[in-house]
């Protein structure tokens, strides 16, 4: 959480989707239910799992990020069947020059998403 501003919260769960650890930011409000979360988590999980199938043609899931108006998920394997799942602020960057609507997840937004992975690679 220190690490990053935009970090809304952070789980860490095992291979039966059980949460081991988690935080979540001061003084922000859930926009989504605990419960809710705990079974997202799960679906993210399961989904890593259906991914595995083809890691011999790809290799292995590194990182998946989701993003949303209000949030970005980014999920992480973190080896024997542990998965960090983290949430983070998706503020528009601002508003497109050529559509005139507001601007979510572009490049710019990347490198600080990946900077995240890269920080929580680095901590294993």
């Amino acid at each position: 959480m220190d690490f990053n501003d935009d970090i809304r919260f952070a789980a860490v769960s095992n291979d039966k989707g059980e949460i081991l650890w988690w935080s979540q930011r001061e003084g922000l409000k859930n926009l989504v239910p605990f419960e809710e979360t705990k079974q997202t988590l799960l679906r993210a999980l399961h989904a890593w799992d259906e991914n595995a199938r083809v890691k011999d043609f790809i290799g292995n899931g590194l990182y998946s990020i989701s993003s949303y108006q209000k949030i970005k998920r980014i999920t992480v394997p973190l080896g024997s069947g542990k998965m960090l799942f983290c949430t983070l602020s998706n503020e528009p960057l601002k508003k497109s020059l050529i559509s005139g609507k507001k601007s979510y997840g572009h490049l710019a937004d990347m490198g600080k998403i990946l900077s995240i992975v890269d920080f929580i690679k680095s901590q294993k």
